[in-house]
Order: structure tokens, then sequence, then C-alpha cells
């Protein structure tokens, strides 16, 4: 009995979160945000910018945890695995081993970049708290606006874009992903 009240519990607090995620990212919510209406943006070589997949993905600057500004075009030239999290997030929480093992792997072929979805967070310091106890060490962006999110259309977290040496993305994935599956997406789409 326990053992399912435990189960219904979890359960429920991950439908809360989807639920409180949807609505903070819903559409609409840029409304009034000074964001440009179109989301496709501009045209580079002939690539429209946007989040879908075979489009150019959006260029943004974020400060890490650690307090240094990166933008996603700093890393043009090699392939970018962005993912999307939070600490509140159980299923964020449980993919963060693989990601690390990930950067650990592939860090110099392949550049691991999480976003942490900071306006949802208590605080930045929890944040790096959280981090620094798991021994995290790829890096992270945050959001503390939401805005890079709300650009990409993240609408559950985790969210993995794959995007290649060009800037296309060439994968999204929603939900957990195992260290299995982070590189069969990389063999499969780099």
């Amino acid at each position: 009995m326990k053992k399912r009240l435990f189960s219904v519990v979890i359960l429920s607090l991950v439908v809360i979160s989807l639920i409180a995620v949807y609505a903070y990212f819903r559409p609409g919510a840029m409304e009034g945000s000074g964001m440009p209406p179109d989301p496709t943006g501009s045209k580079e070589s002939g690539v429209a910018v946007g989040m879908d997949v075979g489009q150019r993905a959006p260029d943004f600057t974020l400060t890490t945890a650690d307090g240094e500004e990166l933008s996603l075009s700093d890393f043009r030239g090699r392939p970018v695995v962005l993912n999307f999290w939070a600490t509140w997030c159980p299923p964020c929480r449980a993919e963060m081993p693989a990601i690390q093992s990930f950067y650990e792997k592939t860090g110099r072929e392949i550049h691991v970049l999480a976003v942490n979805l900071t306006a949802s967070e208590r605080s930045a310091a929890r944040v790096k708290d959280f981090l620094d106890a798991g021994g995290f060490t790829f890096p992270v962006l945050l959001d503390t606006r939401g805005d890079v999110a709300r650009e990409y259309l993240v609408r559950a977290i985790p969210t993995t874009f794959f995007i290649d040496r060009e800037g296309i993305i060439r994968a999204r994935h929603t939900g957990s992903l195992t260290l299995e599956m982070l590189e069969e997406i990389v063999k499969e789409k780099f």
C-alpha cells in the first residue's frame, strides 16, 4: 500500500510539474515581451532560423552558473547537445548523470550546453548548489527570464536539441535521455 501511494504521489508531482511548465511557456506568453512575432527569425546561408529539425538554431547569449557569458554561436564548427532542464524536475535530475558521462566522453568533440530554466527556480544559487553537490561539470547556462526556453518553444522538460557544426538542428528529444540514447542519436545524426 505504501509503495502504491508513493508511486501515485510521484506521478502527481510529475504531472503538476508538466502543467506548471506548460502554463509558464504557453503559446502567447511572448506577447508584449518585445520579442519579434515571427518565430522563424532571419535567414543565414539560405537556411531559416527556427526550432524545427533542419532549421538553423536561434542564437542566444546567457551567463553560466560560474558567471561566464556564452553564446550558442561561440560553438559554431562543433556539434552541440543543447539540453533544457530544471532542478525541480525529477526526469531532468534523473538524466543529469548520463549528461555528465556523455560530456566526459565526448567533451572535446561534441559540446554540451545545459540551459537551466532559472526563471522557474527558487534561486540561481540553488542551481549552483545542485550542480556542486552532484559533481556536474558541464556548462550550465542560466535562463533567468525564460526568454531562451520560450524562443525554443520548450513546452516540457527535459528537452534536448542536437545541433550540427553549421548550427542546424538535426534532432529534438523531449524526455529523459540515457547515455546510450545520447550516443545513438549523435551517431545517427552527426
